[in-house]
């Protein structure tokens, strides 16, 4: 997997079990992204382990608030705290009998996918999006933001090749100048639906200059890690929607985003952080449950019966729109032996 601003070739996640004095355990994928959210592996087992299970060990599963007052002593760790909040939840849906999008809303009953086109040969994006407009999918990411003419040729070579009903958007991860963002808009005018954090989070006179330039909406990612980055976003009006990710938000932090952004009439959409199976779920059943979330949402292979798994059920895709498992929690049983079979051990 290639972008504008670095590479990945695999991919080290944590597994959060959380086993209640009742016997309900829930799970969860937490993501680390040191260049992201500068935490790895490593340092998120030790965090979970040794720093955030003695501060919230002994309290209600249900009392979220209190184990997030908790957490707050240990600052940042974003992703090893919001793959604790989502195992919570999961034991919460377990407890209830209810699924985790019943609990947090109960919106809608499926939602509409995205799917991220990685940088490679224009040749091959264009085949990878025949492919998946056959299966169903409506709306891709086009990874950009290296090379503006070369973003524009691909983009116009992507429309050609897809149907007239789906929605293309670039993400720059933050790596376009106001300049060269300016021009690939321009030139996609009436092609591209949208941009992805085009401008430098840092740049912020360039980012608000853009978005009074363009007429098509904004998406942010890495400039939306907190209420208050989106507060502050929202308040010189730089984005026009707002993404949020689970893997550093959880469930609990991802509802107030949704609330703020609510109040502010910013639509929202969900960005994937390459979760497998479990960690996909996760987006769905938040997907479903919340009105603000308007945009496609993005995922990964889920429908590739090869793809690694870590759990027995299947996420399901039926007709363009994609369904939450509908049992208990998070709906979803832990596959012992490939657990067992992906376990890192040092």
């Amino acid at each position: 997997m290639e972008w504008a601003t670095g590479c990945m070739a695999s991919q080290a996640h944590v597994l959060v079990r959380i086993m209640t004095d009742e016997g309900v355990e829930g799970i969860a994928e937490a993501i680390p992204r040191e260049n992201i959210y500068g935490e790895t592996q490593v340092g998120m087992v030790h965090v979970i382990n040794n720093l955030l299970a003695p501060l919230v060990a002994g309290l209600d599963p249900f009392d979220v608030e209190k184990v997030h007052e908790a957490m707050a002593f240990i600052k940042g760790n974003l992703a090893a705290k919001g793959g604790i909040d989502v195992a919570l939840w999961d034991i919460m849906g377990k407890a209830c009998g209810l699924p985790c999008h019943k609990l947090l809303g109960g919106y809608r009953d499926s939602i509409e996918p995205s799917r991220i086109l990685w940088l490679t040969s224009d040749e091959v994006m264009v085949d990878q999006a025949r492919e998946l407009n056959a299966k169903g999918y409506r709306a891709f990411k086009v990874k950009g933001g290296l090379d503006p003419d070369a973003d524009i040729r691909r983009v116009h070579a992507l429309r050609r090749a897809v149907t007239s009903d789906t929605r293309l958007y670039i993400d720059g991860n933050q790596s376009y100048t106001y300049f060269g963002a300016k021009k690939v808009h321009d030139a996609l005018r009436g092609e591209l639906d949208y941009f992805e954090e085009p401008i430098a989070a840092t740049n912020e006179k360039d980012r608000v200059r853009l978005a009074h330039a363009i007429d098509i909406p904004i998406a942010g990612d890495e400039s939306n890690f907190t209420l208050h980055d989106i507060a502050h976003q929202i308040d010189i009006d730089a984005l026009s929607i707002m993404m949020i990710k689970i893997p550093r938000s959880g469930f609990t932090y991802g509802r107030k985003i949704a609330a703020l952004c609510e109040a502010y009439h910013r639509p929202m959409m969900i960005g994937s952080q390459s979760e497998s199976s479990l960690g996909m779920a996760t987006l769905v059943h938040i997907g479903c449950a919340l009105k603000t979330i308007s945009y496609p949402c993005e995922f990964m292979d889920f429908d590739d019966p090869a793809a690694p798994s870590l759990v027995n059920e299947r996420i399901r895709m039926e007709n363009g729109r994609v369904y939450p498992p509908e049992g208990p929690g998070l709906g979803l049983t832990l596959d012992e032996d490939a657990v067992e079979r992906y376990t890192v051990r040092g």
